[in-house]
């Protein structure tokens, strides 16, 4: 059979070998894979090439001509943090390689290196390595451990690096606005403010002076000067939530000011330079809007510089228990409760997995706030039972696979709508009755009496 080839591209790697002819084949080998390889026969010339190129990998034979490879660990580590650090070696023991590992050494690899299997272990540890640097990044201010999330979220410390307007997209409830809080919490404006302004909540005939503010006497009303949202972001991020949904008339005049860097007070006549960092998000096809002429073509080009795509919770299904667990606790905190936390039966813990969660983290959280409210003092496991009460109808349940949802005929007699939730319960359960009643808000007598009656 075929080996699957793995796929370097974009990987720097620096070999560390006294022996020409390794260096060579090595080199030839990752190339054809995609990586950048940089070549060293000792201590020296490896030294030299790692204090002035980035390397995400070194590959170093232990003993060279003027020292062992283990002794430039500690200067890869200093210039690359992020790096894996192997040990390659024809002279292999349980000790060296005991030794290497608790120094900090990802992995001690004996001669010949098979380069398929290496290139294959080069491309696990290095993804491995960057998730876990990513969660680390962001874990102050969002959750998750879903590959499906960490990939969604893999250039933010890169984007919030930049001072470039970054748009993130996903259905309601997925948790933009705590996305653009991380990055501007992990930027290089993180000690300014973050204002946040929902461009879909304002009334249009106030959103000029919400966010370029007023004078005083610009309209009725107008008592005093007014700092819009523009000013009171001044040298911070302001997030633009919804932009999809604020009018086309106005697309225009936020164009103007992304692209001049000054807003103009209602009622004056003097220019305000302006130092924000724009962070917009929506829940609609924008590529749609721009089609149906509905949102501003340059406008969207101007936002779309930095783009996020956020999955929604039913393709992060390994994010569901531990995004459900940290809710459970954090109101039974705010409730002043200090009985032990119940933990989720495994019954239950399906019924959270199968459910399609429309309303995705936000419908999430406010279902384990209801769970937290209804759990008596005495119980020690949520079971299957329990946790359906506060569910919606079948309906809204998915198959393992994350399939469709079977819909019920809007003219389906009673009887027949019945059969076929019934059914579609029992399929979607793997045909456990007990956790296909809980789906169905029923008894497992009830529906052990409802299946006797077909």
């Amino acid at each position: 059979m075929k080996r699957e080839l793995p796929d370097l591209e974009g990987m720097r790697i620096l070999v560390m070998d006294d022996d020409v002819a390794i260096q060579r084949s090595l080199g030839r080998a990752l190339r054809g894979l995609g990586a950048e390889v940089g070549c060293a026969g000792s201590l020296r010339e490896a030294g030299l090439k790692l204090e002035s190129d980035r390397y995400d990998v070194v590959l170093a034979d232990l003993k060279l001509r003027d020292g062992e490879g283990l002794e430039l660990l500690p200067l890869f580590q200093k210039h690359h943090p992020q790096g894996c650090f192997y040990l390659i070696t024809g002279h292999g023991s349980v000790d060296n390689a005991v030794t290497a590992l608790k120094h900090g050494v990802r992995d001690y690899l004996q001669k010949p290196v098979d380069p398929i299997d290496l290139a294959s272990r080069l491309s696990r540890d290095m993804a491995a390595r960057h998730g876990s640097v990513l969660k680390n990044r962001l874990d102050p201010y969002l959750l998750f451990q879903d590959p499906v999330m960490s990939e969604a979220l893999a250039d933010l410390p890169r984007f919030a690096a930049l001072d470039e307007p970054v748009l993130i997209r996903g259905e309601t409830g997925t948790g933009k606005e705590l996305v653009a809080m991380a990055v501007h919490r992990i930027s290089p404006r993180a000690t300014g403010p973050f204002v946040a302004v929902n461009c879909g909540a304002i009334p249009e005939s106030m959103l000029e002076s919400e966010l370029f503010g007023h004078e005083k006497g610009a309209f009725t009303g107008a008592t005093k000067m007014h700092r819009g949202r523009f000013e009171q972001a001044s040298g911070g991020t302001l997030f633009l939530d919804e932009i999809g949904e604020m009018p086309l008339q106005f697309q225009v005049r936020l164009l103007r000011v992304l692209e001049d860097g000054e807003i103009q007070r209602l009622g004056s006549e003097q220019r305000v330079r302006i130092d924000v960092r724009i962070v917009a998000a929506t829940h609609r096809d924008l590529n749609e809007d721009v089609e149906a002429g509905i949102f501003r073509r340059d406008l969207f080009y101007r936002l779309d510089v930095l783009p996020v795509q956020l999955p929604p919770l039913r393709e992060r299904k390994g994010d569901i228990l531990l995004l459900a667990g940290h809710f459970l606790r954090r109101t039974f905190e705010e409730m002043g409760r200090d009985s032990g936390l119940p933990t989720f039966a495994g019954e239950a813990e399906e019924l959270l997995y199968r459910y399609s969660w429309p309303g995705n983290i936000r419908e999430l959280r406010n279902t384990m706030t209801r769970l937290a409210v209804r759990i008596p003092d005495n119980m020690q496991e949520i079971s299957a039972e329990f946790l359906q009460k506060l569910l919606p109808s079948p309906g809204s349940f998915q198959d393992g696979k994350g399939g469709d949802f079977i819909p019920v005929p809007a003219d389906a007699t009673l009887a027949e709508a019945q059969e076929i939730l019934i059914d579609a319960a029992l399929k979607r359960s793997g045909f456990n009755r007990k956790l296909a009643a809980a789906m169905l808000g029923l008894g497992e007598r009830t529906l052990r009496r409802k299946l006797n009656e077909k």
